[in-house]
């Protein structure tokens, strides 16, 4: 994950609509400070904070984390000419927002679990490790 691009992202639609990084440090409960260092992409933001982010601004998830890794060797979705998704994967994201934060972490960290074993990707070969 590219977290200068995931910064520049969230800088851009927070200034969009005019919210100010100090706005946005209260109602994470975090300082401006944080903000900005996220911004910056000088510190890495973990996943539940990036839905809160994506919550505040208005923005999709998936289009966050899509503009993060545009220059990584990410999976494409099902439909790369459209970007849309498959059944399934409309049911895993749906999954996800229906659970709390610890069933998010745990179902984020799980299938983390699953990729880098590379027992069940499709080259059978074990993956990098993308920390959010």
């Amino acid at each position: 994950m590219d977290y200068e691009v995931l910064g520049q992202f969230l800088k851009n639609c927070r200034t969009q609509l005019s919210i100010t990084q100090q706005e946005v440090a209260l109602k994470l409960g975090v300082t401006f400070q944080n903000v900005s260092s996220w911004e910056r992409g000088k510190s890495k933001i973990d996943i539940d904070t990036l839905v809160r982010l994506c919550n505040i601004y208005e923005v999709n998830f998936i289009d966050a984390l899509n503009k993060a890794n545009e220059n990584e060797n990410s999976p494409a979705p099902a439909n790369a000419e459209t970007g849309e998704l498959n059944k399934q994967e409309q049911t895993l994201i749906h999954n996800y927002r229906a659970l709390n934060d610890e069933g998010q972490e745990k179902l984020f960290d799980y299938s983390e679990d699953l990729v880098s074993s590379g027992r069940y990707t499709k080259n059978n070969q074990p993956e990098i490790s993308h920390e959010a």
